[in-house]
């Protein structure tokens, strides 16, 4: 109830309560002795906000007490201080209950003094923690900067460097050598003595430091900073003899106060390359086998086993066509073996398409795209719109399969994740590399997040196909608005770099 309506219903309510009590008391027999109902006034009372409202209710029911006795009517038999002691009794409980009323206000009254003080202190007590703890901040920041500069310090250290196997350079903003560790020396048999001072453009040509330095020369710099870059990339390494060799630098950029340092620890990472190009050609050639032992299998299922299907299709057929030979439940057996051999022959002929479709090698790759995505927005309900250029020249046996296999399985991911309502299909050719552009509408997704998940091999079984003809690979999604997968493919056989992109 609201607190202005609260007071003014509680003085009604006691009014009309002390008036039904009063006429009750005097219309009543003593016996009844209804004058102790007062008591209920002083309890609605104490619910007022005000604390004289119970000694008013009190008074009032004191005063129409004391009137009550004099007009109730008596009993003959009974004595008159019968009725006197029950209304002094009813006055006395009336005025304890006042005094119980005072002595609640008076403890709620010092529980909210109480409440409030300690609110104020607990107030205090926050900002003074926050107070605190910003100092602690700052001590634990000015700490961090001190541990960095005794690490950068202890870098420098030669003795201590000199135990990591890796080779560690430290060059300055002007790209001078002030440290060359004994990994370093091992790595491009250089003395120590014989780089220190000199620019870094000794052991790493200046075709990519050159690329490398513009960029962190623009890099702004900042008095407070302590870590300006950390990045990693494939260099060439120039060795004393001349000799050249790939390998992996990871750059980082100190600065403490106004000294700026750029530390580089290089690996040599030949070997790993080289076994990289090993697996990359064993995927291929495993991928070659794969797709041979496909067509084997598909040709044996088409020209062999469904073959044979197909002439016992015909006997059954010759069968049927003398009914007079059989029985009438002979003739319906043969019907239902009949019916479901030629179930069986479609099921194989399906199964030898899936294993590689004849198409494929018949009419050429823009046909069997446009019949394979027929069959795939029949299937899905999805629009499908292929846009194809005739090769003046077949493609390659392995690149036609690449790029079939790589539509096959982008279609497969768009009905199971894209909720796409279109689908086109493109295939180009510019005369020195031809290129497969699959594009939907659906929801799109974070191929960042799907890499560091590791869902499903749709994706990398498509990049190593793509790797095993020398051709790129690119992926481009935004959340909302699809994804575009685009393979580039050249005529002549020249490498591409493997690449993957992201949007949105």
């Amino acid at each position: 109830m609201d607190a202005q309506l609260r007071e003014p219903v509680l003085a009604v309510l006691m009014t009309l309560l002390l008036v039904g009590l009063f006429a009750s008391d005097i219309y009543s027999p003593m016996a009844f002795a209804d004058h102790e109902f007062y008591v209920v006034v002083v309890l609605v009372a104490t619910a007022s906000r005000f604390s004289w409202m119970p000694s008013i209710a009190a008074g009032a029911g004191t005063l129409l007490t004391m009137i009550g006795g004099i007009g109730t009517p008596w009993f003959t038999n009974l004595p008159p201080w019968i009725q006197m002691g029950n209304r002094s009794i009813t006055i006395v409980i009336l005025w304890v209950l006042v005094w119980f009323a005072w002595k609640r206000r008076q403890a709620e009254t010092a529980l909210q003094k109480a409440n409030e003080h300690l609110e104020h202190k607990v107030a205090k007590r926050t900002q003074e923690l926050a107070a605190v703890n910003q100092t602690l901040v700052m001590e634990i920041a000015e700490h961090v900067q001190t541990e960095q500069a005794l690490r950068l310090s202890q870098g420098r250290l030669a003795d201590i460097l000199d135990l990591a196997e890796d080779a560690i350079i430290v060059t300055e903003r002007d790209r001078s050598i002030t440290l060359f560790n004994q990994g370093a020396a091992k790595l491009f048999d250089y003395d120590p003595s014989e780089v220190l001072g000199k620019p870094i453009d000794l052991l790493l040509p200046e075709r990519f430091w050159i690329a490398r330095s513009s960029s962190i020369d623009k890099s702004p710099h900042n008095p407070e900073s302590t870590h300006r870059m950390a990045q990693r990339c494939e260099v060439v390494g120039l060795k004393k003899d001349g000799c050249e060799f790939p390998a992996e630098a990871s750059i980082s950029l100190l600065s403490v106060g106004s000294r700026t340092t750029f530390t580089l620890i290089v690996r040599d990472i030949t070997d790993r390359l080289r076994t990289e190009r090993q697996l990359q050609s064993l995927t291929a050639k495993l991928m070659t086998a794969q797709e041979e032992e496909r067509r084997r299998i598909a040709r044996e299922l088409h020209d062999d086993i469904n073959q044979r299907l197909a002439l016992v299709a015909i006997d059954i057929g010759n069968m049927l066509s003398t009914p007079s030979t059989m029985t009438t439940q002979a003739q319906k057996t043969i019907q239902s073996l009949n019916q479901r051999l030629a179930k069986i022959s479609d099921d194989v002929r399906r199964m030898a398409y899936k294993f590689h479709p004849s198409i494929l090698d018949d009419l050429g790759l823009t046909a069997a795209l446009k019949h394979m995505a027929d069959e795939w927005s029949e299937k899905t309900g999805i629009k499908t719109v292929v846009v194809g250029e005739e090769m003046a020249d077949p493609l390659p046996r392995d690149v036609a399969s690449c790029l079939y296999r790589v539509t096959q399985e982008s279609l497969a991911n768009i009905m199971k994740h894209a909720r796409a309502a279109r689908v086109e299909v493109e295939l180009t050719c510019d005369g020195q590399e031809i290129t497969l552009s699959i594009q939907d509408t659906g929801v799109g997704f974070d191929l960042k997040d799907a890499q560091t998940r590791h869902s499903g091999l749709g994706l990398v079984n498509m990049r190593e196909r793509v790797r095993s003809v020398q051709g790129r690979l690119d992926i481009s999604s935004e959340q909302g608005r699809g994804t575009r997968i685009s393979v580039h493919i050249p005529f002549s056989g020249v490498p591409h770099e493997e690449t993957t992109s992201y949007l949105g």
